[in-house]
């Protein structure tokens, strides 16, 4: 299989999930101990400093902590893991397509669209289900990340595809499949209604190779996009 990643955008974001969380943690620290120095009646204005302090914080620790979940536990890596084996007819593109993760092969074009949620998870009457989650208000307050609507984030995302090659190469006229991809190793999946394929990455790779062939990008076609946009594949065995 071929491997495409756009490394620079990915460097970017693990530093910018990284340094955002420390600075809001070192700032939640210091409006933690202002807010104690002001406590004394000579520090009573410090109360100031320590809520913009908090603020402060609060936003980077926020901000670090979802490009963390995004961006820190490599979703290129663990798709490129899943589909290892896979022949050079296989091209797996991150953050280089308008979506973040697409594979174009015999099978067809798809939009890949990983999720980290453990436990039991499920679709059934419209609605995706984590069991597993917690609904509660206060806990509810610090869940860092939730299930949201996959099925509707795999849309989104083909959409973004479509965007692309509409843009950059208008003579490609395909229709990508969208697949929601479960990482986490104590995901249950239990989602045959779904609009969406939704299934656990140790299933992905048979998936495709069972799936009937459909329309992908021809490789002329492919390689003449990859010029434009100076795209330089990496082999994985």
């Amino acid at each position: 299989m071929r491997l495409i990643t756009d490394q620079k955008l990915v460097n970017r974001n693990l530093w910018i999930g990284k340094y955002s969380f420390y600075a809001g943690m070192a700032l939640l620290v210091a409006a933690l101990i202002v807010n104690f120095m002001a406590l004394r009646p000579e520090n009573q204005q410090w109360v100031v400093y320590a809520f913009a302090a908090f603020l402060i914080g609060f936003t980077l620790t926020n901000v670090g902590t979802f490009f963390n979940n995004r961006w820190g536990r490599r979703p290129d890596k663990g798709l490129a893991d899943a589909l290892r084996g896979l022949d050079d007819r296989y091209t797996l593109y991150n953050y280089r397509l308008g979506a973040a993760h697409v594979l174009v092969g015999p099978s067809g074009v798809h939009v890949l669209v990983p999720k980290y949620q453990p436990g039991p998870i499920s679709y059934s009457n419209g609605k995706w289900l984590n069991a597993g989650q917690s609904r509660g208000f206060l806990f509810g307050m610090f869940a860092r990340d939730p299930l949201g609507n996959p099925s509707a984030e795999a849309a989104a995302e083909a959409e973004s595809l479509n965007a692309f090659l509409k843009k950059r190469a208008p003579e490609v006229g395909i229709a990508p499949q969208a697949l929601v991809v479960f990482m986490n190793p104590r995901a249950e999946v239990s989602a045959k209604e779904s609009p969406v394929p939704a299934l656990h990455v140790k299933q992905l790779k048979e998936h495709l190779r069972r799936h009937p062939k459909g329309a992908t990008i021809p490789a002329t076609a492919l390689a003449e996009l990859e010029q434009k946009l100076g795209l330089a594949p990496k082999a994985v065995e």
